[in-house]
């Protein structure tokens, strides 16, 4: 119900209007208020939103593709080195999403208008020179992430062609299987109604859901639980290369501002679905990768990768543990297909999400909406230029672009995106701007404190991986590191 304070404001759901704001803002605010403006005090009787939901959305959301790279990263430092990077990284993860959720709610409170994306909040609060750093790391997140998807999902399609009729795509042209992915799931959502490729969607993420349960149900009974605590197979200086990736398969940050105008501002109800719903898939991920490590642990390449903590074998060929479990068959004929199943639901599910994340920030950078005649006009190009560019990486015939191209998402979209500038965001917000409103009291404790040590964190991140990626942390080893030690010799 609506409500008036002494001073005649109007109160809805967590928000305090003034008279001259009256019902345009007010159905703004309440996203699921009925009005009945016949009432003589103008009454508004809303249902809140479902904690439980929003939990389920932001579950869904995270659990992505990026689950299909985790054991390569997680493999060469340990199952329990990468277990602790994971927890930390979620714990760190939901710190962002709720400081985002006090920028949204602080956001709305202040214009009265729900939807205000990621893009728009770092143009609100960074100004114009901030705006564009965060949309080049949301395009470059992006696109490094389809063109990872396009790989990986040809990749996947060819195989089961290959084992239901014989044909091998990838003998037929190189980037062929890559090609007739990305037609196929374009296709459908660019052709397709809305609620068509929802229920599409719908029924991916059901198989999903289904074959992730079948294959931990079944690998857990077969994998070596001893060798997940094998002292021998944990690699703790391994655990800094793995973070890219792993923050790559807990991203949820885009799904924030929705959260927030689904719960209406409350900020126990958005705070818990924050973590709660960001836990699940924590859960998920660390049984994933008991299932995978456990089952190819007695595989000899693969021992060789938790051995000696390196992801290439003696051959100088990276490791593949999905690619080991669907081409050999260890853990059984079953676990195999469940892999393989839950590899291309998780790839389509995903892309579907980020062409459509894509084509809002295409139509958030032309100013046009996503539907009527303008949008049409523009519909091709924009379709275009979200899945031709990565397309072509994709088909280039790389060998590791599936993991090199998430790691380098994860390196510098994920950190910049999320880790960086969100507590950046939130520093000016409070600190910097005294004459802004804020509709919300701090949503995280430790004030400069944490915001400083959130963003310095992983502003190290972001230095530490572009030099590692630049070559430059191997110069240094090899010939920097062996001079310092000659000259130290020689005043010893």
């Amino acid at each position: 119900m609506s409500s008036l304070d002494s001073n005649n404001h109007r109160t809805v759901g967590n928000f305090t209007l003034t008279p001259s704001q009256q019902l345009r803002k007010q159905r703004r605010l309440s996203r699921a208020a009925t009005y009945s403006p016949l009432q003589p005090t103008f009454s508004a009787i809303h249902a809140p939103g479902s904690t439980f939901a929003a939990a389920a959305l932001i579950s869904g959301t995270t659990i992505g593709a990026g689950v299909l790279a985790l054991p390569a990263v997680a493999a060469p430092a340990g199952f329990l080195p990468s277990s602790g990077a994971l927890i930390l990284a979620w714990a760190y993860m939901a710190v962002g999403g709720v400081l985002l959720a006090e920028l949204s709610i602080n956001a709305l409170g202040e214009t009265g208008r729900t939807g205000l994306g990621i893009l728009e909040l770092q143009r609100r609060y960074l100004g114009k020179a901030g705006g564009i750093a965060g949309g080049f790391a949301y395009f470059f997140l992006h696109y490094a992430v389809i063109v990872a998807y396009l790989s990986q999902g040809g990749s996947n399609l060819a195989c089961a062609i290959r084992d239901v009729s014989g044909l091998d795509l990838d003998a037929l042209g190189r980037g062929l299987p890559q090609i007739f992915f990305s037609a196929s799931v374009g296709s459908a959502i660019y052709f397709g109604s809305k609620r068509a490729v929802e229920a599409l969607n719908n029924v991916m993420v059901g198989g999903v859901i289904l074959s992730f349960l079948g294959l931990v149900a079944i690998g857990l009974s077969t994998a070596d639980l001893g060798a997940l605590i094998n002292p021998e197979f944990q690699h703790p200086e391994n655990v800094v290369n793995a973070l890219p990736i792993i923050f790559v398969s807990l991203v949820f940050g885009n799904i924030v501002p929705t959260v927030v105008t689904q719960l209406e501002g409350d900020r126990k109800k958005i705070t818990t679905a924050i973590v709660g719903g960001s836990a699940v898939p924590l859960v998920m991920l660390l049984a994933w990768n008991a299932v995978i490590i456990g089952n190819l642990a007695h595989v000899p390449e693969f021992y060789e990768v938790l051995s000696t903590g390196t992801a290439f074998t003696d051959a100088g060929k990276q490791i593949d543990p999905i690619g080991l479990l669907q081409s050999e068959g260890h853990g059984g004929v079953l676990l195999k297909d469940l892999v393989a199943t839950f590899s291309e639901f998780a790839i389509v599910t995903s892309l579907i999400g980020l062409v459509y994340g894509m084509r809002d920030a295409f139509t958030d950078v032309l100013k046009i909406s996503t539907e009527g005649k303008e949008f049409n006009k523009w519909k091709p190009a924009i379709f275009a230029g979200v899945l031709i560019p990565p397309l072509v990486v994709a088909s280039a015939g790389y060998e590791h672009i599936f993991i090199d191209a998430l790691d380098l998402g994860g390196a510098f979209g994920v950190s910049t995106l999320f880790l960086v500038l969100p507590p950046l965001m939130v520093w000016k917000s409070r600190y910097e701007d005294p004459d802004r409103s804020l509709t919300t009291l701090p949503m995280v404790p430790g004030g400069k404190l944490t915001l400083g040590a959130l963003w310095k964190a992983a502003g190290t991140l972001i230095i530490e991986q572009g030099a590692d990626k630049l070559g430059i942390i191997d110069w240094v080893k090899e010939e920097i590191m062996p001079q310092i030690e000659g000259v130290i010799h020689q005043l010893s």
